[in-house]
């Protein structure tokens, strides 16, 4: 029974290598000579599409820019890593559907060998960087070399070799400048210089002067001044902005500003931002930023308000009292207030007020001996102190007094005609020794 089960297995095994190799294998695409390399095409893989591993310098740094004979410096390369990320392409098998394939990436490291410097007239102090180590796809490494300047002036080219495992090496020239102007780019620079004020008071004009000056190699050209008050305490009265069509070396235009002031305005440097615009003969345009300060002071303004006696109209012979008020109707504080009297009255000729605020006023107070009757001129100067300096203003004033009292004299001439009276009446009527009728 074994031996039976056997054969049968043995005949369908036969039966179905037959109907495989004349049936063509999947669908008749291979000849049935080749059944061992479809089996062998089951695990078949691509081999793999990868991108070269390269290394270039993207960019260098000598320092310092320029140097001189004998100085000593030093260059910085960035290395970096250029290939992209490789990729490879695995067929994973032949179905019935047809081949299977898949695609993955990977990244390909790159293995520094070696960086060189050769220094090609400059000296190298450095030793060669020896398996510096792996970088990947976009990365950078800084490599640094320090270098000594010859004795001689002039341009000097220098050479960087860098060597990778299984790449392309790489050469690049570099140039360090020796004490030359080569390096120096001749282009326009502008200056800005003003003209000030001593001190504006507030509510009144100030007028600006700006010069600009073109200190460089080249021509400037289409060149803007705009001048912009920093906050509400200025205001602009001329146009704030100007042109000029170009300035050549050496070259200087001034530029007028107005500004208006008020009673407001506060007290100390007011700022004003000045923008300057201009173009390189290559079209590029530079921009720079400068401010002025205008200063701004306190300007008192001193009067004498009002004249005052006490008592009203004093007696010849008495003493009174004489106030003088000093009023402030300026835009900042006056300071050693002192006014000065100068009559034929005696007394008080000085009178020291101190400060006064604006908008405000204070007294100048005289103590005095009235000698003389009537209406009797009087000189008041008042001097004082502000920002803008020392200053003094002169009053005349009229000081009125009573005139002489009549009442005693015409007592004495009433008792003098009373006595008068009397003696004749006693001559005539009472006298002894007369006879009356």
């Amino acid at each position: 029974m074994q031996i039976l089960h056997q054969e049968r297995r043995d005949k369908i095994s036969i039966e179905r290598e037959r109907s495989f190799t004349t049936s063509g294998g999947l669908g008749g695409r291979f000849p049935s000579s080749l059944p061992g390399l479809v089996i062998l095409l089951l695990f078949l893989i691509a081999p793999t599409v990868a991108t070269e591993p390269t290394v270039m310098i993207t960019g260098y740094e000598v320092t310092p820019a320029v140097l001189m004979p004998g100085d000593t410096g030093t260059v910085t390369f960035t290395l970096t890593h250029t290939a992209e990320i490789s990729s490879e392409t695995e067929q994973s098998g032949i179905f019935p559907s047809g081949i299977i394939t898949s695609v993955k990436t990977t990244g390909v490291n790159v293995f520094i060998e070696n960086v060189h410097l050769e220094g090609n007239g400059i000296v190298v102090l450095t030793d060669d960087f020896d398996r510096l180590g792996e970088i990947g796809p976009g990365q950078s490494v800084p490599v640094t070399f320090v270098i000594r300047a010859p004795d001689k002036t002039g341009l000097y080219f220098p050479e960087a070799w860098v060597d990778v495992k299984d790449g392309r090496s790489t050469r690049y020239p570099i140039t360090v400048n020796v004490n030359t102007d080569l390096s120096t780019q001749k282009k326009p620079s502008l200056s800005i210089s003003r003209s000030l004020p001593g001190g504006v008071a507030p509510g009144e004009p100030c007028e600006v002067e700006i010069k600009v000056e073109n200190t460089g190699l080249m021509r400037a050209s289409d060149i803007w001044l705009t001048a912009i008050p920093v906050g509400d305490s200025l205001a602009l009265t001329s146009p704030g902005r100007s042109y000029l069509k170009h300035l050549d070396p050496g070259e200087h235009s001034s530029i007028t500003l107005w500004f208006a002031t008020d009673r407001n305005t506060p007290i100390g440097l007011n700022p004003v931002r000045l923008v300057l615009t201009y173009r390189n003969l290559d079209g590029t345009t530079e921009s720079q930023t400068d401010t002025i300060a205008i200063p701004v002071r306190g300007l008192a303004d001193i009067a004498i308000s009002s004249i005052t006696t006490d008592p009203v109209r004093p007696n010849p012979g008495s003493a009174f009292t004489l106030v003088v008020r000093v009023e402030n109707t300026g835009t900042d504080r006056a300071t050693s207030v002192r006014a000065t009297l100068d009559s034929p009255f005696p007394g008080t000729k000085d009178a020291f007020i101190g400060s006064i605020e604006k908008d405000s006023d204070a007294p100048a107070v005289f103590y005095l001996q009235a000698t003389e009757d009537g209406t009797v001129p009087a000189n008041l100067t008042i001097s004082y102190k502000d920002d803008f300096g020392s200053h003094t203003i002169r009053e005349q004033a009229t000081l009125m007094t009573s005139p002489a009292s009549a009442l005693p004299l015409a007592i004495g001439l009433v008792l003098l005609a009373c006595i008068g009276v009397g003696a004749a009446y006693w001559y005539f009527r009472i006298r002894p020794g007369t006879k009356h009728g």
